[in-house]
C-alpha cells in the first residue's frame, strides 16, 4: 500500500462527534490527502486575572455576644509565611537569586518602625553570571528602607531604590560589568 493510502475517509466529524452535513466531506475540514485535519486548541494571546482584596478595616468576626468589629485596635497582626525552590538549568553555575523575609520589622532590626507586619519577597533573574543578582539581592531592600519617602511614598521609594542598586552596581569596582538581573520583587506593608 501507498504511504497514506490506509487513511480513512475524511467524515467532517465535528469536536463532539456528530457529523456535518449528514457525514458529507466538507473542504475545510480535510487536507489534501482527504484525511480529517487535527483540531487544535484556541490560541490565548492575552490573558490577565485580577483579584482584590477586602479591606481589613471593615472585616467582621464573631463573637459570643455578636458581631464584633476587627478595626485597627483589633489585636490582630497577620502572620505572613513563605516558601521557596530553585532549580539550576543547563549552566555549570546557579546564576538566579531570591530573598524571602516573612517578618520586615525582625529582619531590620526595628520592631517598632512599622505600625504593622511586612514582608519583602523578590526573585533576581541573573545573566551573565551571578554578581549582578546577587548584589541587587543584597542591598535592594536596605535601598528602599532607607529612603526618605518609605514608608510614606512605598511606590517614590522603591523606584528610587532600583536606581540607586543600578547606579551602585555600575560603580562597584569588585563587580562583573558584563552580568545583568531581572528582578521581581513585592513589598507588602500593612494589614
Amino acid at each position: 500500500m501507498a504511504p497514506g493510502a490506509d487513511a480513512t475517509p475524511c467524515q467532517g466529524k465535528l469536536g463532539n462527534g456528530l457529523g456535518k452535513e449528514n457525514g458529507k466531506k466538507s473542504e475545510e475540514d480535510c487536507n489534501d490527502l482527504g484525511q480529517a485535519k487535527v483540531a487544535r486548541p484556541p490560541l490565548m494571546r492575552h490573558c490577565s486575572s485580577h483579584a482584590t482584596l477586602a479591606d481589613p478595616f471593615a472585616l467582621e468576626c464573631a463573637t459570643e455576644n455578636g458581631v464584633k468589629s476587627l478595626g485597627k485596635d483589633s489585636g490582630f497582626i497577620p502572620m505572613f509565611r513563605s516558601g521557596s525552590c530553585s532549580e539550576m538549568g543547563p549552566k555549570p553555575y546557579m546564576e538566579d537569586e531570591y530573598i524571602c523575609v516573612d517578618n520586615l520589622s525582625d529582619h531590620l532590626g526595628t520592631p517598632n518602625a512599622f505600625p504593622s507586619a511586612g514582608a519583602f519577597y523578590g526573585v533576581f533573574d541573573g545573566h551573565g553570571g551571578r554578581d549582578a543578582a546577587s548584589f541587587t539581592r543584597k542591598n535592594i531592600l536596605k535601598f528602599i528602607t532607607e529612603d526618605f519617602h518609605f514608608p510614606e511614598g512605598v511606590k517614590r521609594a522603591l523606584k528610587n531604590a532600583f536606581v540607586r542598586a543600578d547606579h551602585a552596581l555600575a560603580d562597584a569596582k569588585n563587580l562583573d560589568h558584563s552580568s545583568g538581573t531581572t528582578a521581581l520583587t513585592a513589598l507588602i506593608l500593612g494589614r
